[in-house]
């Protein structure tokens, strides 16, 4: 099983957990569904809409020790077009989402 997919069921678990529930239990007694809508999430974020684009595109150049744009083609580049892009879906959501760090 992918990292990530169990990373965004679990995320998923605790979403639906009633306030006090219990994570494991709940996690033992639904991990497949959470699994199974984890996979077709991650999957419907596979193509990302324009906002997403512009806003990965914003992230794409850097200044190069030349004062001149340069493309980040390494993985901290990758990593913040990725957070750019994300973050721009999620605010297309409204406000009512938490931070990133908390799920």
């Amino acid at each position: 099983m992918s990292e990530m997919i169990e990373r965004v069921a679990k995320a998923l678990c605790r979403g639906d957990l009633k306030e006090g529930g219990d994570f494991d239990a709940a996690w033992e007694q639904e991990s497949a569904v959470w699994l199974s809508e984890a996979r077709a999430a991650i999957e419907a974020m596979r193509e990302p809409n324009i906002q997403m684009l512009e806003a990965g595109a914003d992230e794409e150049y850097g200044v190069n020790d030349h004062g001149g744009a340069e493309w980040c083609a390494d993985e901290q580049g990758a990593l913040l077009v990725w957070h750019a892009m994300i973050d721009e879906a999620l605010a297309q959501g409204g406000d009512s989402l938490p931070p990133r760090d908390a799920v």
